[in-house]
């Protein structure tokens, strides 16, 4: 092969590509990273930021291998929001220092005995009524709160902590890639943010592009059912009543809701809300979702006022690796197409890191060399979805 431009070319510009990207310079490696979009504008800003340590999927009072993927990572952002881990993310704003867990009292004996027990010990702590949030003071209808060991990150901060240092190295194109393999490297064929063709040498091609990754299957002779989609829609609540992180479970194995807050420039205060009410949202329209979600905040919080409240939603396809049954993956998932070429989603915002170390384990060593390509301009940042949202 020809003078190559980069060691490796990354495609998609979310947490996991960033992620990669960071990882590869500071081990040695030359990268260049491809975003037809704005940074984060696919699952990354639709997520809501939870660092998760996989106890939410452990409600069968079983650690499965979904948690099992998770554990880890909880102390493992927090050494890089220290400054202490692979990545330096120091300066990076915490939501929350600790998510919640809200049990109803239909789930509170079940819910002791396994968070009592020695397999979760050291992952939570109860909390005292004096201790619960205020919106969640109500004792009638909330039986117990747990502190989770999970941060909740300001995701648009994350982004641009990320991609502040790696500047140079991101670059916006337009239009979908071309890339063709050998087993001595990658040619990787795109238009550049003034439409200009371009054609890039590398030694290796990883695509974290999401439901970008799918656009690629036809090229590697993969079929489509190679990659799932898994949809949603999110909640949005403006002017909510007060500050609150936390998951909320009933006589289900999973959260009726996921709610996390994000401040506006005008000091107000929103609701992203996943969880079982997004899951269900994902055959509803928007009317029927904000409908069905006020009725189920008036049985969960009654106590709460929320005559202020502006409402919107936001459908997310959440892409993934396929499974035989469709179901979510236990953890990232990488898969080689083509010599020098890998397919990669992360699963979860929270196992971007895990995803990082199964490309570098796979990767040739780096030659350390570069072309100059500061004059290629890098992708803007996307809004949050609450910047955008079109209230009702």
């Amino acid at each position: 092969m020809a003078m190559r431009d980069v060691d490796v070319a990354i495609l998609g510009g979310g947490i996991a590509g960033l992620w990669l990207l960071a990882r590869l310079q500071a081990a040695g490696y030359s990268a260049l990273l491809l975003e037809n979009n704005a940074l984060g504008a696919g699952q990354t800003l639709a997520s809501q930021g939870i660092i998760h340590g996989g106890l939410k999927y452990a409600l069968d009072l079983k650690l499965n291998a979904a948690s099992n993927a998770l554990a880890d990572m909880p102390a493992r952002w927090r050494a890089c929001l220290a400054g202490t881990g692979e990545v330096d993310l120091r300066g990076v704003p915490l939501a929350a220092e600790r998510h919640l867990f809200w049990a109803r009292k239909t789930l509170a004996s079940r819910i002791a005995g396994f968070f009592g027990s020695k397999l979760v010990r050291g992952r939570v702590d109860a909390l005292a009524p004096i201790q619960w949030p205020a919106v969640l003071r109500d004792p009638e209808h909330v039986a117990a709160v747990y502190a989770l060991d999970e941060c909740v990150l300001d995701v648009p901060a994350l982004l641009q902590a990320l991609a502040r240092p790696l500047q140079a190295s991101i670059k916006r194109i337009r239009g979908d890639v071309r890339v063709m393999s050998d087993a001595d490297g990658v040619l990787v064929d795109c238009h550049d943010a003034f439409a200009q063709p371009r054609r890039l040498r590398a030694g290796a091609f990883v695509s974290t592009a999401g439901a970008g990754n799918e656009s690629l299957l036809a090229q590697f002779g993969l079929p489509a059912s190679a990659a799932q989609r898994r949809p949603l829609r999110m909640l949005m609540i403006d002017n909510a009543p007060g500050p609150l992180w936390a998951h909320c479970f009933d006589a289900s194995d999973k959260p009726r809701v996921t709610v996390t807050t994000h401040k506006r420039p005008d000091g107000s205060l929103v609701w992203y809300v996943g969880g079982q009410l997004a899951e269900t949202g994902a055959t509803q329209n928007p009317e029927a979702l904000i409908a069905a979600a006020k009725a189920e905040f008036a049985a969960l919080l009654p106590k709460q006022d929320f005559s202020a409240c502006r409402y919107a939603t936001l459908y997310v396809e959440r892409a993934e690796g396929a499974t035989a049954d469709g179901a979510k993956p236990d953890g990232p998932v990488l898969r080689r197409v083509a010599p020098n070429c890998w397919l990669a989603w992360p699963t979860k915002l929270a196992l971007a890191p895990q995803l990082a170390d199964q490309v570098l384990a796979e990767l040739p060593l780096p030659s350390g060399g570069q072309t100059d390509l500061s004059h290629w301009p890098a992708p803007d940042i996307a809004p949050a979805p609450w910047e955008v949202a079109a209230w009702r």
